[in-house]
């Protein structure tokens, strides 16, 4: 766990902390563009090299480096680390259900409650919408498609007829 403000409460990344534990970190990024306060990974040595001389407050890492200067998180895997901690410093926005007044819904369509259907979408014929469904501005979904529960399509998305999405796709 490392500190994080904005609250979102603690970095969870199952990982062992080496250095200042209380770190405050305020942002992820590259270590060619990290800022003090950022959070950085490195998955091999000549990153690791990179990430230890950049301004990054701490370094993710998956193999048995020191620093005397960057707090290091050590985990299991460093991608797939950075790929949980990006969804904390840069979440999803999320939208309210409902269908927005530009999108063209077919009547036959199916659509769950919950979903939302964003500004000039086209929902096709008999397509099923699952619960909390999330449809961005400018997606097709072609006639007969299933949508799963959870899935997020980002704008300009287009989904064949007969296509079948299961739960929590993105």
């Amino acid at each position: 766990d490392v500190g994080h403000p904005g609250g979102v409460g603690r970095l969870r990344v199952q990982g062992q902390v080496h250095g200042d534990a209380a770190v405050c970190l305020t942002g992820f990024a590259p270590a060619g563009s990290a800022k003090p306060g950022d959070l950085t990974f490195a998955e091999n040595e000549i990153y690791f090299a990179r990430a230890e001389q950049s301004a990054a407050a701490a370094i993710l890492v998956d193999a048995n480096y020191s620093s005397a200067q960057k707090v290091l998180i050590r985990v299991a895997n460093a991608r797939v680390a950075y790929a949980r901690v990006l969804e904390l410093f840069f979440p999803e926005p999320k939208f309210g259900a409902g269908i927005h007044p530009s999108a063209v819904v077919a009547v036959s369509a199916q659509i769950d409650p919950t979903a939302f259907i964003g500004p000039h979408c086209v929902i096709g014929k008999d397509v099923t919408l699952g619960n909390k469904v999330s449809i961005g501005p400018l997606c097709v979904v072609e006639d007969g498609a299933v949508i799963g529960d959870g899935c997020v399509l980002r704008p300009q998305v287009f989904v064949g007829r007969q296509v079948r999405l299961g739960r929590q796709c993105r």
